[in-house]
């Protein structure tokens, strides 16, 4: 039998794999000491020039940072006209909010507004402005915010009404009145979000649609495409629980399995099925969930496709169990059938 010290049995990272292993330990170290060294900066007061370099994108959290063209612009909007009793809130944008705190530092703009970046990534609270900040609880703000801010950038993450009118109830909450003369707004989105946004949620300020396309920082948003036609799309996981772990979606929007029409559902499946057999696997499973306490993040309905090569690996599934009342269970069944 052949010891532990022999050559010929000890497993070995090829050439390439130790330079990628290599490379990525390096990019993760350069970011974390960017990282520290901003903390330091922010603690510091620190009025040189502020980077979005060290906060890495989480796509699968709907982080898309604009390019600092865009992001200069949109501060440059926020400060016109601005004085040093102006209020501003930078809601779900920190790409905009760390150009505006670039502007103030150049010494280009004399005035010094308040400002607040409501946030849900900690990272950001680094910065003395950052106030923890979730759609989901729309109000549960410090008091002291209500009805105090005459400038407001809110770029919700998800693009689905839900997601879209709950921010939307922050902006009203936030702003010191609701009305076209006294309230700068501007809300970035995607356009099938513009009926819900200039009629329905900020109509009667008057916010109407520009011409003007937001560009991100790393242009489009990376995937790896395995399929696509006029109803599905597919691609792997960027951050896949297994080898192959594959995202399927309908193109149809929709934040819930029911909202999607059954057509697009059949070619999810269908789409699903080839995936699994062109990878040959033979134990996965499928997960699809609905409603942020069942774990849905993305408001938009996607089917995961997470291969299970053994006990270690793939989709860890808990499955407590309870008795059920047969009473009850009766009941339950001849509800469900009366309404199918």
């Amino acid at each position: 039998m052949a010891s532990i010290e022999d050559d010929d049995e000890t497993p070995q990272l090829s050439g390439d794999a130790l330079a990628a292993l290599k490379e990525f330990y390096g990019e993760r170290d350069a970011r974390q000491k960017q990282f520290e060294q901003l903390k330091g900066q922010a603690e510091d007061d620190f009025e040189g020039k502020l980077s979005m370099d060290a906060f890495t994108e989480d796509w699968n959290a709907s982080q898309f940072w604009y390019s600092d063209e865009t992001a200069m612009l949109l501060a440059r909007q926020l400060l016109e006209g601005a004085t040093d009793e102006t209020r501003i809130a930078v809601v779900s944008a920190p790409s905009a909010f760390i150009q505006l705190k670039n502007l103030l530092n150049s010494g280009e703009v004399k005035c010094r507004p308040q400002i607040k970046l409501l946030e849900f990534d900690e990272r950001f609270a680094v910065f003395k402005e950052f106030v923890r900040y979730d759609f989901e609880k729309a109000i549960q703000l410090p008091a002291e915010m209500k009805a105090s801010f005459d400038v407001i950038i809110c770029d919700p993450p998800f693009l689905s009404q839900d997601c879209q009118t709950k921010a939307a109830l922050t902006v009203r909450w936030l702003a010191k009145s609701w009305s076209q003369d006294s309230l700068r707004l501007i809300v970035c989105t995607g356009e099938r979000m513009e009926s819900l946004i200039t009629d329905k949620l900020y109509g009667k300020i008057g916010t109407k649609t520009t011409n003007y396309e937001i560009k991100h920082a790393k242009g489009e948003i990376p995937s790896m495409k395995i399929f696509e036609s006029e109803k599905t799309l597919a691609f792997l996981d960027i951050g896949p629980l297994s080898k192959g772990h594959s995202l399927i979606i309908p193109k149809h929007h929709g934040a819930k399995l029911h909202d999607i029409p059954d057509d697009q559902l059949a070619e999810v499946l269908s789409v699903t099925k080839r995936i699994a057999i062109a990878q040959n696997i033979q134990d996965y499973n499928i997960l699809q969930n609905n409603g942020r306490i069942a774990h849905q993040v993305v408001d938009h309905v996607h089917f995961h496709l997470i291969p299970k090569p053994n006990e270690q690996e793939g989709l860890g599934i808990g499955w407590p169990t309870k008795e059920a009342d047969k009473g009850e269970l009766s009941k339950l069944l001849e509800e469900i059938k009366s309404k199918m």
